[in-house]
């Protein structure tokens, strides 16, 4: 990368932003505003950086690129309307993150501290990979994932769009989790797990609600 500081706005404006922010800075990326997306009252002009309304955003310079910073797969709204309205997708892996050469990361993607990925992996576009996740060989990950803190994915895994894998979640080899399925905290997933589907403890298994 270029000594040349370049600078990024933020897909949200909550409390993960303050993270992102900091992974950033140690990327050597300045971050220039913020991106409210859901209340306009709490756009802050005096905030450091400036919280700008979605509305608004066309008032940044439009050479800005994105990067996501919700802890949630509902961000992709926000920033799919960012890039219909112009904006191009940044993408962030900490210094400290470690990517095997035959792996990708696609566009709009934020890889923390301590992130491991193995060979032939695919990380895809909008994808959070947060600090410490280990990600195996040959795994493919949809768009708009997120992988928490300490997650442990085998190799030969297949995640499907917009899923979410809370922290230390551990998922065995050659699985597939399915679109805008959750695994819980803590989980270990033995077995496929549906789309829409959330599986909570070990072994993993669906969750039932009363």
């Amino acid at each position: 990368m270029s000594r040349q500081q370049v600078s990024v706005i933020l897909a949200g404006a909550g409390r993960f932003a303050e993270e992102v922010t900091d992974v950033a800075a140690d990327a050597g990326l300045e971050v220039a505003a913020w991106i409210e997306g859901l209340d306009p009252d709490r756009a802050d002009a005096e905030h450091r950086p400036p919280i700008v309304w979605v509305g608004d955003h066309g008032s940044l310079d439009p050479r800005l690129q994105v990067l996501p910073a919700i802890g949630s797969t509902r961000r992709r709204g926000l920033v799919e309307r960012l890039v219909t309205e112009g904006r191009g997708l940044a993408t962030l892996i900490h210094p400290s993150a470690v990517l095997a050469r035959s792996a990708t990361v696609g566009p709009g993607c934020v890889l923390f501290a301590g992130v491991i990925v193995g060979a032939r992996t695919n990380v895809g576009l909008g994808t959070i990979i947060s600090r410490g996740a280990l990600i195996g060989h040959h795994t493919v990950i949809g768009l708009h994932v997120f992988v928490g803190p300490g997650a442990n994915i085998a190799g030969g895994v297949t995640i499907g769009d917009e899923a979410y894998i809370a922290m230390a979640a551990v998922v065995r080899d050659d699985r597939t989790i399915g679109a805008r399925a959750t695994v819980g905290a803590g989980s270990v997933v033995v077995g496929d797990v549906p789309s829409d589907t959330v599986v909570v403890g070990v072994p993993a298994h669906p969750l039932v609600r009363t």
